[in-house]
């Protein structure tokens, strides 16, 4: 958290991966899954610095290993209770830490949210920006998907 604060002071860009371990643990191949709806406190960051917020999403990404979905449940509770988790995954069947090598990864830019400094935000305006950001990722997600052969997912925010 200080190394993104000192970023924030000097105003350097740089991406966050929103959904952390939780994104590992809920990960199921074939699907479209991502840790958000719990996930504001990189918006209340960005807006006590007035940061703008670029969404992103990866199409492809949650193919790029098979996992055992059946431990998603389990992997969920230990990163909530002991903050790590058992990634139980193979790319390669040659070499399982390698991506597979059939799956493309694309990844798209959406809307830039141009976020208010606010020194002190309050959990409505922290609430507000999150539902901005959940619409603008959903759209993404929407307008991309056939695109790049994902017509038949649809995404899950959790």
């Amino acid at each position: 958290k200080d190394g993104m604060f000192k970023l924030f002071r000097k105003k350097m860009p740089f991406g966050i991966i929103v959904g952390g371990s939780e994104d590992v643990a809920i990960q199921i191949t074939g699907r479209e899954r991502i840790y958000l709806r719990h996930r504001a406190g990189f918006l209340k960051y960005a807006l006590q610095f007035g940061y703008k917020v670029v969404v992103a999403y990866n199409f492809g990404e949650s193919d790029l290993y098979r996992s055992f979905s059946i431990l998603a449940p389990l992997n969920l509770w230990l990163v909530k209770r002991f903050g790590f988790v058992l990634p139980l995954f193979y790319g390669q069947w040659w070499c399982p830490l390698l991506p597979r090598s059939d799956v493309t990864l694309n990844t798209v830019y959406g809307a830039v949210l141009e976020l208010p400094r606010i020194d002190f935000p309050s959990d409505e305006e922290v609430a507000h920006w999150h539902g901005k950001y959940i619409e603008a990722v959903t759209d993404v997600f929407e307008t991309h998907k056939e695109r790049f052969g994902f017509a038949s997912r649809t995404l899950e925010i959790l």
